[in-house]
């Protein structure tokens, strides 16, 4: 009986030893790694695809576009973009318990198996794909710790979970149809909104309701059962209000998240081209480019506003916005132009714009608040347009925000354009109310803002 006893816990001993957990480190920092060659400054190339890196008994294969990139502050770094990933395998008989990755950017990555946050995937399977969820620039790693262990257990399956879509778009007030899920786990799934203030989604069905403009992601979460791992599937959704035909002044837009009632009409797109009028979340504009790839590629695109039913009031009323330029164009003054149109009439163009200045030592300027005088519209619809234009030898940058078509003085109103004051043209103060040229304080002079 003693025997069998101690026989049991030799047994028991030995089985625990066997099912200690092991690491694995896969180091990027360093002057080698997997026989990678050290990428940096202009490099175009990328790792071979696919590229196995191998510590002790895991296999860690990268797929998709990858580079080891030289870097000068904190050792060399692995760098995924759109559409890479990683992949984790250990040998038969083991699972994999956790990856640690160190990243500048965690919140890049995802798995659609087991449970990641913050740099960190914990579960239990035999492979492990982490993928980036990048639109642009790269996701970067400096090693990525994997921790596993020996099991005699059944694996559990693969939940398969995914959207027949990654990204779609919709529209507040119009009918939406959310991406297909499928999947192989027979765990429940439980749908979220990582922006209810955007859009909200029903957790049992997926039904989506959208509410206001901006982004947001959609995730189906499926917990681990008996047979399968856990995992998630999500899309990303991009929703807009409905544009306007016909808006009534005051009209204003600041293009920080979206284009508003304003549409575009890309006249000529060169091949290469998909756009050229954009957001850009960054910097809070709406930014027009035609530089794809470090070429400059023809192009004529205009970003039009709606009617603006402007009253019959005798008030000066002025369009007001904020833009700077790129040192990129070739003459700025004919390859970004503002254009006005009133109801039944054809487009006229604005000659009068003052670009800002790009400092010599910079590539952009900084913004600067332009003033049109919309005198001679009153009681009148009109459109506005901002027409860029590109071609084969050069494509600036022209950037727009805080539109505003409105009398008086706005507010959000930054800067105060200088130019020649008329002593012999009309003046008027803020208010809208003609004055005396000899009156002190802001003025207005066509379309134009002084200080006296």
């Amino acid at each position: 009986m003693k025997k069998t006893l101690l026989l049991f816990v030799v047994i028991a001993y030995t089985m625990g030893v066997f099912a200690q957990s092991k690491t694995a480190t896969f180091d990027f920092t360093g002057e080698s790694a997997y026989g990678m060659t050290l990428l940096s400054g202009s490099a175009k190339e990328y790792n071979a695809d696919p590229t196995v890196c191998t510590e002790s008994d895991v296999t860690l294969t990268l797929n998709g576009q990858t580079r080891w990139w030289k870097t000068n502050k904190e050792g060399n770094e692995l760098r995924f973009y759109k559409g890479s990933n990683m992949t984790f395998k250990v040998p038969e008989g083991n699972v994999i318990t956790k990856v640690e990755l160190t990243s500048k950017s965690p919140a890049k990555f995802e798995s659609a198996v087991g449970t990641y946050a913050n740099g960190t995937w914990t579960g239990s399977a035999n492979s492990v794909v982490i993928s980036t969820n990048i639109t642009e620039k790269n996701a970067p790693i400096s090693s990525a710790v994997v921790t596993y262990k020996s099991s005699s257990a059944p694996m559990k399956k693969d939940p398969a979970l995914s959207f027949s879509e990654t990204t779609v778009s919709g529209v507040v007030g119009e009918a939406f149809v959310a991406p297909t899920l499928t999947k192989a786990t027979t765990a429940a799934v439980v749908y979220t909104s990582s922006d209810e203030t955007v859009a909200t989604v029903n957790a049992e069905t997926g039904e989506v309701t959208l509410l206001a403009a901006g982004e947001t992601k959609i995730t189906a979460t499926a917990a681990e059962n008996d047979e399968y791992n856990g995992g998630s599937a999500s899309y990303t959704l991009t929703v807009t209000t409905p544009a306007l035909d016909v808006v009534q002044e005051p009209y204003s837009e600041s293009f920080e998240t979206e284009f508003g009632s304003f549409v575009l009409d890309n006249v000529n797109l060169s091949e290469g081209l998909s756009y050229v009028w954009a957001i850009d979340k960054s910097y809070k504009c709406a930014k027009a480019s035609a530089y794809v790839n470090k070429k400059n590629l023809p192009s004529e695109s205009w970003l039009v506003s709606p009617w603006i039913e402007l009253s019959a009031a005798e008030v000066i009323r002025n369009l007001y916005f904020d833009h700077a330029v790129s040192k990129y164009f070739g003459n700025v003054s004919e390859e970004a132009t503002l254009w006005i149109k009133a109801e039944g009439g054809d487009w006229t163009q604005y000659t009068s714009i003052s670009y800002p200045e790009v400092p010599q030592d910079k590539s952009f300027s900084a913004f600067e608040t332009q003033t049109v005088s919309l005198g001679g519209y009153e009681g009148k619809k009109i459109k506005v347009g901002f027409k860029y234009v590109s071609t084969d030898k050069a494509a600036g940058t022209w950037e727009i925000r805080n539109f505003k078509v409105c009398s008086g003085d706005p507010s959000g109103i930054n800067e105060i354009n200088a130019g020649k004051f008329d002593v012999n043209a009309p003046v008027y103060n803020l208010a809208g109310q003609r004055v005396n040229a000899n009156a002190k304080g802001i003025l207005i002079q066509n379309g134009k803002k002084f200080i006296k």
